[in-house]
């Protein structure tokens, strides 16, 4: 493995590992602050918001300056702003800090994927390490709320963030540069639209069942524990499944598998009454993501001289689906408090994007 490889793995591993860490608990911080669902949503889809502005924002400057300079900025300053969080005291406090942590771990994440590519890496590989690293922080943030006051997931996560600070320093600018990029990419987002959109509604499905992940596991009898080990089985699959096997598969048929198998996924957690059962559908949730992540990085980069800005709108819709979906669930649970309508919500709303990929491209699935 050449040095930039092992610098670039060992960002993804301690950053993926502090932004787990930091967001586990975030809805069980704020239940104990005294917010309602609608209010938990809010701060769960602030964080979002915030990452998916910076994120369109940097991705283009990362194709017009290089990547190097926003791989180290980002970094640090998500070192001092996760930080920050351990110090919230109320309700609008924690929601403050999350907005700005949100912002600062948007700056970087585009630069990485690009300079990756621009190294010749694979897109399964890198993104398995930072499926570890999920791994890792889920595990982590279990046993350390077992123990701990939840604010030490905070202060720990800053740690990860500086190792992975340290780590970006002796990376070089690839040279890669991209000499106009619109500061609307219109083009961009047209030209790869069944796949944001496809994105959106399955990843707008996920957050409104991951803003209650915690509570929800806690309502099927999980402890702290298993509130964050249930993620942790299904980030851990990631890592072998991403670096062994979505290399060798074509980006298309990997975002049609992985849409589908977040349907099923999605239905199958209304028919969980215990915590032992949701362990072979977090399989089956890692292989949806697995191949729906991997094959959409493949069809960027492979497809878009503007590889930053391509990559930094997947993150961009990652981020604003992660911030409607909170909301959305938010509603389902205000209006039903069922956990179950909060899951047949999310399965109807992910089974749109099959439809939306299979319309957009309906050429043979390459």
């Amino acid at each position: 493995m050449n040095p930039p490889a092992k610098n670039i793995y060992g960002i993804q591993v301690l950053s993926y590992t502090a932004i787990m860490l930091s967001i586990t608990f975030v809805p069980k911080v704020a239940r104990v602050l005294g917010a309602d669902w609608l209010q938990i949503s809010i701060v769960v889809g602030a964080y979002n918001i915030s990452y998916f502005l910076s994120s369109m924002i940097f991705g283009r400057l990362a194709d017009l300056h290089g990547r190097r300079r926003f791989i180290v900025l980002g970094l640090l300053l998500s070192t001092v702003f996760f930080f920050l969080q351990s110090f919230y005291w109320d309700y609008v406090s924690l929601l403050i800090l999350r907005t700005l942590a949100g912002f600062t771990v948007g700056i970087f994440p585009a630069a990485v994927i690009s300079m990756a590519h621009d190294y010749g890496m694979k897109m399964g590989k890198l993104s398995s390490w930072g499926a570890m690293g999920w791994a890792i922080g889920s595990y982590l943030a279990g046993i350390i709320a077992s123990f701990l006051d939840y604010r030490y997931t905070f202060l720990i996560s800053a740690v990860f963030f500086l190792g992975a600070f340290l780590v970006s320093l002796p990376l070089r600018e690839t040279g890669v540069r991209v000499e106009r990029v619109p500061l609307f990419p219109v083009d961009v987002m047209k030209r790869n639209l069944p796949v944001y959109l496809a994105f959106f509604f399955r990843h707008t499905s996920a957050t409104m069942i991951w803003t209650f992940w915690v509570l929800y596991i806690e309502s099927i009898h999980g402890d702290a524990f298993w509130q964050a080990a249930t993620m942790g089985i299904n980030s851990t699959t990631q890592f072998f499944l991403m670096y062994f096997y979505t290399d060798l598969g074509r980006a298309k048929k990997l975002i049609l598998y992985g849409l589908i198998a977040s349907s099923i996924t999605f239905l199958s957690y209304a028919f969980i009454g215990n915590v032992y059962l949701i362990i072979p559908v977090q399989v089956l949730l890692a292989l949806s993501w697995s191949f729906l992540y991997v094959g959409s990085l493949k069809y960027l980069t492979e497809r878009n001289r503007e590889k930053a800005t391509a990559t930094g709108l997947l993150n961009s819709t990652i981020s604003i689906s992660a911030a409607v979906g909170p909301f959305l669930g938010g509603m389902v649970m205000q209006a039903f408090n069922s956990y179950f309508a909060l899951m047949l919500s999310s399965f109807i709303l992910s089974s749109l994007g099959i439809v939306v990929f299979a319309l957009g491209c309906r050429e043979r699935l390459k």
